[in-house]
């Protein structure tokens, strides 16, 4: 599936976050991706920041141009996400404590965020990057958590259920959702998701049913992929093939992989 850019015209100087982040728009993706497709929610349900309120919403300033990611509260200063998602951005707008994409919660804007020096557009791998809010984020506990994450080197079993959240496509080459959406999805092994995705690395893994139909989608990348059981974020949204097509899993940042770089860089 080849990738298209949504641009929005240049905003005046004198607008405010709540002008910016109402132009949503899905992130982007290269012109030589055909089958690449940076991720949303399909075949899922309508949830709100209550059930998840470590999830915010970005929307990420290039040049006169936007783009829609999502991410996680991991502290009061810093947000996770998608290496790919920051990638040639130089302004970066946060909701948080809203379900809704366009309104409610609050506004925060940031210019300061690092990638991993190692991420590799080719092949996504290493695609996790972070935000530093310097004001910080109010958490309340009810409409704004930090989400708890793994001991670095903890094992993803096969059958692992995870929620993925975000307000991307609720089908491919769809529309973004208003309303912040979810989806569970049960891990797959790194064996078995290699017939779709021959350059799978090990700070990778795999989510989605055999018959398709539930997935994440264009818009909801840099997203999080939470264990059920536990409520440990696992995963990073980072890219598939389409969108919940039968025998093609999404696929997501392996977070302990990284564990120790996040660590380093945020303190968390």
């Amino acid at each position: 599936m080849e990738k298209s850019y949504f641009l929005v015209p240049i905003l005046l100087l004198c607008l405010f976050i709540e002008d910016v982040v109402s132009r949503r728009r899905h992130y982007r993706g290269k012109s030589s991706d055909v089958k690449k497709s940076y991720n949303k929610i399909v075949g899922g349900y309508n949830t709100t920041i209550q059930d998840v309120p470590y999830q915010v919403y970005l929307l990420l300033q290039m040049g006169t141009d936007y783009y829609q990611c999502g991410g996680s509260i991991i502290s009061e200063r810093y947000i996770l996400t998608a290496a790919h998602c920051l990638t040639g951005i130089t302004r970066i707008y946060i909701r948080a404590g809203s379900t809704l994409a366009d309104s409610g919660g609050t506004q925060y804007n940031t210019s300061r965020y690092r990638q991993h020096p190692f991420y590799n557009p080719m092949n996504s791998d290493y695609d996790v990057g972070i935000i530093n809010v310097p004001s910080g984020i109010t958490l309340d506990g009810v409409n704004t958590r930090a989400v708890p994450l793994p001991k670095a080197g903890t094992k993803i079993n096969n059958g692992t259920n995870v929620l993925v959240t975000g307000w991307g496509d609720t089908t491919e080459n769809g529309q973004v959702s208003e309303n912040l959406m979810g989806v569970q999805v049960p891990t797959v092994s790194n064996e078995e998701c290699r017939r779709s995705y021959s350059t799978l690395t090990s700070r990778q893994f795999c989510a989605g049913v055999p018959e398709g139909g539930k997935d994440s989608c264009q818009g909801d990348s840099g997203g999080p992929a939470v264990e059920t059981d536990t409520g440990t974020q696992l995963g990073i949204v980072s890219f598939g093939s389409g969108c919940a097509r039968p025998g093609t899993p999404g696929v997501y940042t392996n977070v302990p992989k990284v564990r120790r770089w996040i660590k380093m860089n945020s303190g968390v």
